[in-house]
């Protein structure tokens, strides 16, 4: 369950323009590389942790829930990229 704090809207825009741009960012830089494994984990990696930073604005976490939101989704999307490599 996340615990939620106060508003603040520059700190939670932050992370949900952060996150979005990162999205934004893994789709054009990763994608456009060279295709291979390495390039997925690493795309999925990347994906997944900027999820987690989006999130983390748009349900206000705490920074130390937000950090482990975020690399629990960065593996998690890594390993999804593993997983659907074999």
């Amino acid at each position: 369950m996340i615990k939620r704090q106060e508003r603040n809207i520059r700190r939670d825009g932050a992370l949900f323009l952060l996150g979005f741009a990162g999205i934004i960012l893994v789709e054009i830089a990763v994608s456009s590389g060279p295709v291979g494994s390495d390039g997925r984990v690493v795309q999925g990696l990347l994906f997944g942790c900027s999820i987690g930073i989006l999130l983390s604005g748009i349900f206000r976490a705490p920074t130390k829930q937000a950090l482990y939101s975020t690399l629990s989704l960065g593996v998690g999307f890594a390993l999804g990229a593993v997983i659907d490599i074999v």
